[in-house]
């Protein structure tokens, strides 16, 4: 499969998306790609980008959120009671 990235600024939905991506299929991947999305009723375009988060990215950002979790926890940052840490957050939320 030959995939070309374009730089594009387009606005379709809420997200902005701002780069292309060029895939050759074969005609009986697209006309399957076509059958799917027809029965979900989403764009192939949506297929495709729903296909990529799930099976590229997903693990990427999991592997990512992990590392910056292990980080947080590795800093032993003193911590107050849980009381004392009540009392600061409503006081804070209160404007104090």
């Amino acid at each position: 499969m030959k995939m070309v990235v374009h730089s594009e600024a387009k606005q379709k939905t809420a997200s902005v998306r701002t780069k292309r991506v060029q895939t050759v299929l074969t005609k009986e991947q697209y006309e399957l790609l076509l059958q799917v999305a027809k029965k979900e009723k989403k764009t192939v375009s949506a297929l495709v980008r729903q296909a990529v988060e799930a099976e590229c990215l997903e693990a990427e950002l999991r592997t990512t959120r992990h590392r910056a979790l292990e980080t947080l926890l590795s800093l032993d940052a003193p911590v107050s009671d849980w009381e004392q840490m009540e009392n600061e957050i409503v006081r804070g939320a209160a404007g104090e």
